[in-house]
């Protein structure tokens, strides 16, 4: 019947688009955008590298001679892994490899390296760069190599249902030879050293990933000239194009693009419901029909189409593409042609913002600019660079930096809540306080006459600056002012810190280029007002009719059930892996359902439930078991390798009466996280015992900052530390009573107590936010805060770290810091109709691989704060975390415990939360408050047990 509804009402729209005059649906009515390129453009030089040619009285003259290093004659340091293989050195991701080389003729040079990548994790190369021992700029410190990826591995996009299957990206080993440059491509020329004539020495510190190094020299890169000095020469030896136009799909192969390579799996396709235009199009199935997008924004990353030219020429190139992500910012690329940029304009092309899709093409004024092609196989690529938005942006850094401080040393000696009637004598007692607050509203007024300068207008981007700039130049003017004025202060230089990530992503999104004539009348990127319509009818109707809950899966008998909760992009990437590996390798259909979590239950007591249910959370595990819903695992084959995977930790949350009643997804924990820069200017190391803890926040509360600890979820952790537990019992009858009248238990409440009545901690806080402002310069957070940070803290990157919970310390010296973890998981129900295919489903989707592909998909789709806390520790060696932050998280891992969920066991979180309160708010004895609220424990857990016909306490 639907499917009849659904015919009749595409009909009525149909009969209706037959009345459309047809030129209303033809012709260009949408001009080119012209992408505005200049050969003078002001380029950017980070200061220490600026300050560092300087010094070596840098005129721009290159030396002649190339230095080709011996890569034979290495030395290792004793961590680091390497090893000649023919003509290369492998090297490992930990340690140092130098080599010592000969300079004849002294000068300036670039250096030159030709790699191969290793097999390691999807993520990028990262090495430091030394020159006869030491780091001369910020630069050396992060030089980044990418590894090569095929966009579908020259494949065809397979189909089912009609609905395109996103292709898996397979990662291609091939040399790549570039030139040292600036990683966040900030400086568009490869970086410049100064070498003596004489004996020198060269460093590569591995930071991340290993690597084959093939090719390492020292001489000048190619010049690039600029369009106006090359173009009479071309026009002289080749012949200008003026053919009918040559249209290139973006994100697949044709008859003309014959390969898609790029440097990160995030680079992903996508689907464009919104233009009719875009090639291939449906209104309502799934179409890859674009590439790129907020993925594609990360500054050094590129994708390179390998395309058929039909003949030797000078061609206009342009771009059917659309930037509707940052508003006042321009999106810019680096345009190479066969492995080379073709002139100077070419180094930062801008992708001005647009709501829609529009044709960009390349140009300076009126005049179109030519790219020379082969005839044959070419290659074109776009990488993304920082562009005019160098300048601002590194500006912008310095500034919230200095602000910062002087933020972070006036509440030193304010407090977060100052008194207006104290006079403070801010200007004595911090050097150059209204001064500098001067220096910076100019830098930040300067920023804003260059964002002007290069939008040609003012608007939300400027607007977080001048607002700033508006305050800093009151507080220059009247420095006691800024007691009234705090709150205020620290507000904006955060909105500061998240314009500096808005401002950094380049995001642009393609569907299709273009070679031509001069000129030439170009498709049109926008559809008329009558097609756009009827497709939005076609896809509104379709709304009543595609169950969208069902993520396009397979509806038939024999398909499993399987049903998601997380969210709708979670369960795309995982339809997407169902579709290419699971069912093709398997031949097991699988129906998968964006179902709510709290639908799940009642419906498999109704008997409607699924075969598999994903991302269940530890406590749900148990309420399903207790009603006799699941399938214990234990007693099915290959359990036992499948939870050799996992931390004893992990499956004794999905415990219950001797059955394993899920396996973990996901496991979370927390970890203490602590400003590098705040606890070094106060002469601190990272506490790892609690009695440290104590000593830092007197230090930190002498210097008015704080310390967070949230009191009531570190509580468990602190039992264990303690050597307790938070139930009696052994075997089945674990549960049975609570373990928090134990002496172990009252110290660990009395300890975690005093944190707020003792020493005064704020109950409550937003850490993130006070973290990144350097009120709160240490605390304890679940290490997933580290995600958040990284991303929406760019200001503080690299002046903080994590580390272990800091635990007791025990009579033989060692220090136990066990903290308690939390799971996501998934389960088998008891009434599926097909446990064994669906147990192999589970088998699948937690292996290893098939959870890292997830996981770095997630990533891809989401950005790095949802990175994913999996429960297997294999995945998480290879999720792009750096060598220094793994480690910390292992040693966590390792420290790790789980509390089996019991029946009753949410009244424990419950009276904790009570007791906490009581002491905390009411002044009352931790001792008294945790033992009254236990006997409400007590009584719950022996009413749930006897519910469940389960050994209890029965109090005599």
């Amino acid at each position: 019947m639907k499917k009849r509804t659904m015919k009749i009402s595409l009909l009525i729209v149909l009969v209706l688009a037959m009345f459309i005059p047809a030129e209303l649906g033809s012709g260009n009515t949408d001009p080119a955008v012209a992408m505005d390129l200049e050969s003078s453009r002001h380029e950017y030089v980070e200061e220490s590298y600026g300050s560092y040619l300087l010094d070596q009285g840098y005129d721009g003259k290159m030396a002649s001679s190339e230095v080709k290093v011996n890569l034979a004659s290495f030395e290792a340091s004793e961590d680091m892994e390497a090893k000649l293989a023919d003509d290369a050195v492998v090297t490992g991701e930990r340690g140092s490899i130098t080599w010592t080389f000969q300079v004849e003729e002294a000068g300036f040079y670039n250096i030159s390296l030709t790699y191969m990548p290793v097999k390691g994790t999807n993520s990028k190369i990262e090495r430091k760069l030394l020159i006869d021992g030491e780091s001369y700029f910020q630069g050396m410190n992060q030089l980044v190599f990418n590894r090569i990826w095929d966009n579908s591995d020259g494949q065809p996009i397979a189909e089912r249902n009609g609905n395109e299957i996103r292709p898996l990206a397979v990662e291609k080993t091939k040399l790549t030879t570039v030139y040292l440059a600036d990683a966040q491509r900030r400086s568009l020329e490869p970086y410049t050293f100064y070498f003596s004539s004489g004996t020198h020495t060269l460093t590569f510190e591995s930071v991340k990933e290993p690597m084959e190094i093939h090719d390492l020299s020292l001489k000048a890169a190619p010049e690039i000239k600029s369009y106006s000095e090359i173009i009479a020469d071309w026009k002289q030896g080749y012949n200008v194009y003026d053919k009918q136009n040559l249209v290139y799909q973006a994100e697949r192969l044709d008859g003309n693009t014959l390969g898609i390579e790029k440097t990160s799996v995030d680079i992903t396709m996508a689907t464009d419901y919104s233009n009719p235009n875009t090639v291939p199009y449906h209104p309502y199935k799934i179409k890859l029909n674009t590439i790129g997008g907020p993925n594609w924004r990360t500054p050094g990353d590129y994708i390179e189409w390998t395309i058929d030219v039909p003949e030797e020429g000078l061609y206009q190139l342009s771009f059917r593409g659309v930037q509707n992500t940052n508003r006042g910012v321009m999106s810019y690329r680096q345009l190479k042609v066969n492995g080379e940029v073709p002139y100077r304009e070419a180094m930062s092309i801008p992708f001005a913002f647009h709501s829609g899709f529009v044709n960009y093409v390349m140009g300076q004024g009126d005049e179109e600019l030519l790219v020379l092609l082969q005839e044959g196989e070419n290659t074109i690529s776009l990488e993304v660079v920082l562009g005019e938005f160098a300048m601002p942006l590194s500006e912008v850094e310095k500034s919230v930096f200095v602000l910062n401080d002087l933020y972070r040393k006036t509440v030193q000696i304010t407090g977060l809540v100052p008194d207006q009637y104290i006079d403070y004598e801010l200007t004595t007692k911090i050097p150059q306080y209204a001064e500098l607050f001067q220096q910076e509203s100019e830098r930040l007024k300067k920023v804003v006459d260059e964002l002007v300068r290069i939008t040609g207008e003012k608007g939300e981007k400027t607007a977080i600056i001048e607002k700033m700039q508006v305050q800093a130049e009151g507080i220059s003017k009247k420095p006691e002012s800024v007691i009234n004025e705090l709150g205020t202060l620290a507000s904006n230089i955060s909105s500061l810190g998240t314009w500096i990530t808005s401002i950094s992503e380049m995001p642009l999104q393609l569907d299709s280029f273009t070679l031509s004539a001069p000129g030439a009348e170009l498709a049109k990127a926008k559809p008329n007002f009558f097609v756009r319509s009827y497709n939005g009818v076609v896809r509104f109707l379709s709304t009543f009719f595609v169950d969208e809950t069902e993520m396009f899966g397979d509806t038939s008998e024999d398909a499993i059930k399987v049903w998601i909760s997380s969210g709708r992009d979670q369960a795309q990437i995982i339809k997407e892996l169902i579709d290419q590996k699971f069912t093709p390798e398997h031949n097991i259909p699988v129906n998968l359902m964006l179902i709510p979590e709290d639908v799940i239950l009642p419906a498999t007591l109704a008997g409607n439930g699924p075969d598999v249910a994903l991302s269940i959370p530890q406590a749900m595990v148990v309420n399903f078991a207790m009603r006799s819903a699941l399938t214990d695992l234990t007693g099915m084959d290959g359990f036992d390798e499948m939870k050799e995977k996992f931390y004893d930790s992990a499956l004794r949350t999905v415990t219950y009466q001797d059955g394993i009643y899920a396996l973990p997804e996901q496991q979370s924990f927390l970890m203490m996280f602590y400003r590098e820069d705040i606890l070094n200017g106060l002469g601190l190391q990272p506490p790892k015992t609690w009695d440290e803890v104590e000593h830092v926040i007197s230090v930190l509360h002498a210097n008015n900052y704080d310390f967070y600890i949230p009191g009531q979820e570190l509580y468990p952790s602190l039992v264990f530390q303690y050597d307790g537990d938070l139930y009696k019992g052994e075997g089945n009858d674990y549960g049975i009573q609570s373990a928090l009248t134990e002496d172990n238990a009252m110290t660990a409440f009395n300890r975690v107590t005093r944190f707020f009545t003792s020493y005064r901690l704020p109950v409550s806080a937003d850490f993130s936010n006070r973290f990144r402002t350097g009120e709160m310069p240490a605390g304890i957070a679940p290490y997933t805060t580290y995600n958040q940070l990284e991303v929406f803290a760019p200001e503080i990157r690299g002046q903080w770290s994590f580390s272990p919970l800091p635990g007791i310390e025990k009579a033989d010296g060692t220090i136990n810091n066990q903290v308690v973890s939390d799971t996501i998981n998934t389960i088998l129900l008891e009434n599926s109709k097909n446990k064994e295919a669906a147990w192999e489903f589970i088998q699948w989707w937690l292996e290893t691989d098939t959870q890292t592909e997830y996981a770095n998909a997630l990533e891809a789709i989401m950005g790095s704060a949802a990175r994913y806390p999996t429960a297997n520790v294999d995945v998480l060696k290879q999720l792009p975390w750096s060598l220094k932050d793994s480690e910390q998280l292992l040693k966590q891992f390792d420290a790790t415990v789980g509390v089996p969920e019991v029946p009753g066991g949410y009244m424990t979180t419950r009276a904790i939360d009570y007791a906490f309160r009581a002491v905390v708010t009411n002044g009352e004895s931790p001792r008294e408050s945790l033992y009254l609220n236990i006997k409400q424990i007590d009584k719950e857990l022996t009413k749930k047990r006897l519910e469940f016909h389960l050994s209890y306490n029965s109090g005599k």
